[in-house]
């Protein structure tokens, strides 16, 4: 059964950014091309490394932007060159730290307009890939063996398959967050090329597929619920920052033995329009009656195709001289409604309506879908492929030892010194992921320091 995802969100309040919230089922295998209009589908990436020396270890890092009003994605999948040489989760120590996300996201919260920045921060550490001992995700958050690490990390989660399948990734990296009071989970799952993952299988080409899992969204024993947030859109960016050496001096990642150039993609899939109007089905109170003059991220909710400021459109409200924040009565309001029109809430999940049941995955639930069971219709889901290339070259020989300098001079100034001994710090900031990009794995960025 398909669930609007933005209501799926325990927390309410969704970072799909960092995301890449999965949404894996009935992704195809080779990108589309975008059929939506050009001006609302135009999102772009760079990646970019800090050693492009071969067979050496580096990060990479990763920015990615959404601009404001493109349709938001419905899935996005990040894939690694296979030349490169990442570490699996077994050979290195649980809970060492990997990387750390960083995403600035767009939401509605309450039936407001989509307009409230939400910035989360996840420091990513190393997590288990043996299911020999599973843990729920109700109890992840705890520490039963006090070790210091939360039990998602010594334990892996059990929903993870009813989201993607049975495929064993062969790295696994955690972040938990705080937000509201409330703790966040966050996974970056990488897999070998050409391992189905969500019962798709890719083109081995691209690489091998990179997904983010936040909480335990998508699992189908979990249901939906009315949360804070009623909408997430764009705009929306990203960093990805990484290690490449764990404190313990193991080489996290390593650039190919062979030089050349080599290629990270994204696909981006776009959530469905089935109006045309521009705004994406999940953002759209009305998605089958278009609304040319109203902004679902206007400053005030009160305006151009909205008059009573309650959500619902002029194009569908009964009545858009009278307020109704939840015109069907469900729980859920307008905005956060996938059928405001038609009841179907918690009360319903026994009927056919079901509780924002949406068979098909398009946005629009069952109760007020023409077609239920067939997605295409109510808006095609138009993919870009994105491509950056980073060239690796030859790695220099090391230079051979120079006697030894004359010490340095002393003047009325003060000790002359000689710069040098670079000092690496690794950090990794990921932007969801978004989420995600969904973008994971070992990212990151190399700086050197001076010392004087």
């Amino acid at each position: 059964m398909g669930i609007r995802r933005r209501t799926l969100l325990a927390w309410g309040m969704t970072v799909v950014s960092l995301a890449f919230l999965v949404g894996v089922l009935g992704m195809p295998t080779t990108a589309r091309p975008a059929v939506a209009d050009g001006d609302h589908l135009k999102p772009s990436f760079s990646w970019s490394v800090s050693n492009p020396a071969t067979d050496a270890p580096t990060g990479n890092r990763i920015e990615a932007h959404i601009p404001n009003g493109d349709l938001y994605y419905s899935s996005l999948f990040a894939f690694d060159p296979t030349a490169w040489q990442v570490t699996p989760s077994a050979e290195l120590n649980l809970g060492v730290q990997t990387a750390a996300v960083d995403a600035l996201s767009h939401v509605g919260l309450v039936n407001s307009p989509c307009n409230t920045p939400l910035a989360v921060h996840f420091d990513l550490l190393n997590a288990t890939t043996d299911k020999s001992r599973t843990v729920t995700y109700e109890d992840g958050f705890d520490d039963s063996n006090g070790d210091g690490n939360p039990d998602f990390i010594d334990m892996y989660p059990d929903f993870n398959d009813r989201v993607l399948g049975p495929a064993l990734p062969y790295l696994r990296e955690v972040g938990i967050a705080e937000l509201a009071g409330t703790k966040l989970l966050l996974q970056i799952l990488s897999y070998e090329a050409g391992t189905t993952v969500g019962g798709r299988t890719f083109d081995p080409a691209l690489g091998g597929p990179v997904v983010t899992l936040h909480d335990n969204a998508g699992d189908p024993l979990v249901a939906p619920a009315p949360g804070l947030a009623t909408d997430t859109c764009s705009p929306e960016d990203f960093t990805t920052v990484g290690f490449g050496t764990a404190p313990d001096g193991t080489a996290m990642i390593k650039t190919p033995k062979e030089p050349g150039t080599y290629t990270w993609h994204i696909l981006y899939v776009a959530q469905r329009d089935a109006d045309g109007d521009g705004i994406e089905n999940t953002l759209d109170p009305c998605p089958l009656d278009p609304d040319p003059t109203w902004d679902p991220r206007a400053a005030e909710a009160v305006g151009p195709g909205d008059a009573d400021g309650d959500g619902l459109p002029s194009s569908c409200d009964p009545d858009d001289s009278k307020a109704v924040d939840d015109q069907d009565s469900d729980g859920y309001l307008n905005r956060g409604d996938n059928c405001p029109l038609v009841a179907n809430g918690v009360n319903q999940t026994a009927t056919a309506a079901g509780n924002q049941k949406d068979t098909d995955s398009d946005g629009i639930g069952d109760a007020c879908d023409p077609n239920p069971l067939k997605g295409d219709t109510e808006g095609e889901a138009p993919e870009v492929l994105l491509s950056s290339d980073v060239t690796i070259t030859e790695a220099v020989p090391p230079v051979a030892p120079q006697p030894a300098a004359a010490p340095p001079t002393t003047g009325s100034g003060g000790t002359l010194g000689e710069e040098g001994g670079g000092v690496a710090a690794w950090w990794y900031a990921f932007a969801a992921g978004g989420t995600l990009l969904i973008m994971g794995g070992l990212a990151g960025q190399w700086r050197a320091r001076s010392r004087r």
